[in-house]
């Protein structure tokens, strides 16, 4: 018999920090890794700074103000370590984020060590450039290389674990959207770890190194001072899965133009978080404003064969009828919600429990406190 599929894994945290009618704002967290993802850098209140030290990439879409005016904060809260924080956009990107860094004076402590690469992709080319806090942030020199007009949705971020890629869209500015595509194999079960008694850190990475290359499940792997074997951990804190593609778009027009590569970026999607700023009624307003209605973002969820929809990014004037927006929705595309944006803040970064003592508790039993 041949093995059984395994199953669609995806992040193990999401959180659409200002719901579904508030500034778009996604962040995407892989416990124990500092390695989340932050989707648009608008109003981010909810967001502890805890959270946002943790970043290893912003993705913004574009420049207005309700994608942008939270930045100030994920540069504070990463200004005083050593670590490179990336940051991609649309065209503009390098002389706006440059600019907007360059408003503050900064004393250049020694600790202050951050490295902002800035990455901004156009019709035929990606432009990059570095902001070193190190070095006293001297001025950025850009450089080019060119991209295949061909391929309408190429990679813009990777790691170990997954990349991102982006497609060009019908906006009224330079505007993109974003899809996580992961990679098959072991991933973090994140309920598992917030709720199991060893606390999230650097040795989440070691056994994921680990897993995905084969070694045996009797491998030591040390966790805060003690010692386990590979296998214990891998059967309370991880998963193996396919990986999963998370789609995350706004600010687009839903037209012929765009069509063909936002159904590649979002084709089989595990999560589609879709614009969805008007009701069905209101074409007209989405096709002059260059936003999608809530029905056509159930067609490109449909079309493109996504597990789920969620709206995002819905107009204020249907505050209180988000009901009515997802029943429009789910006329095509059945498995849609939104999302409460009276939601609290979240909770901060997990904080250190006690170190566990050499030969303590496995995992799953006991605390090794």
């Amino acid at each position: 018999m041949p093995d059984a599929p395994l199953p669609r894994r995806t992040a193990t945290e999401f959180h659409l920090v200002n719901g579904s009618t508030g500034d778009p704002l996604l962040f995407v967290d892989y416990p124990g890794r500092d390695d989340a993802l932050l989707f648009d850098a608008g109003e981010n209140g909810r967001l502890p700074a805890s959270r946002l030290s943790d970043l290893a990439a912003v993705f913004l879409t574009h420049h207005h103000v309700d994608h942008l005016v939270g930045f100030d904060r994920v540069l504070r809260a990463n200004l005083d370590r050593d670590k490179d924080l990336r940051v991609v956009g649309p065209e503009g990107t390098i002389d706006r984020i440059t600019a907007r860094v360059r408003t503050y004076e900064y004393p250049f402590f020694p600790f202050q060590k951050l490295r902002l690469h800035l990455l901004e992709l156009g019709a035929d080319r990606l432009r990059s450039a570095v902001l070193d806090w190190g070095a006293g942030l001297p001025p950025a020199e850009a450089a080019e290389r060119p991209v295949d007009p061909a391929d309408l949705t190429p990679t813009v971020f990777e790691n170990d674990l997954l990349r991102v890629e982006a497609a060009r869209v019908d906006h009224t500015v330079p505007c993109l959207s974003f899809a996580i595509v992961e990679a098959p194999g072991y991933h973090v079960d994140g309920p598992s770890l917030r709720g199991g008694p060893l606390r999230p850190g650097p040795w989440v990475s070691r056994a994921m190194t680990l897993l995905r290359s084969g070694a045996p499940g009797e491998t030591p792997v040390e966790v805060d001072g003690g010692i386990f074997p590979l296998a214990r951990l891998r059967d309370r804190y991880f998963r193996k899965g396919r990986g999963g593609r998370i789609a995350y778009v706004v600010d687009t027009l839903w037209s012929d133009a765009s069509r063909p590569a936002l159904l590649r970026l979002c084709r089989r999607a595990t999560r589609l978080y879709c614009d969805s700023f008007y009701a069905g009624a209101d074409l007209k307003k989405a096709r002059t404003h260059k936003h999608m209605t809530a029905p056509q973002a159930a067609e490109l969820a449909r079309d493109a064969g996504a597990d789920h929809l969620t709206l995002i990014h819905v107009s204020s004037r249907y505050a209180g009828r988000l009901d009515a927006l997802v029943a429009e929705a789910a006329a095509t595309f059945p498995d849609v919600t939104a999302e409460d944006p009276e939601g609290g803040p979240l909770p901060p970064s997990p904080s250190p429990r006690p170190r566990a003592r050499r030969g303590g508790s496995p995992p799953g039993e006991a605390s090794p406190a």
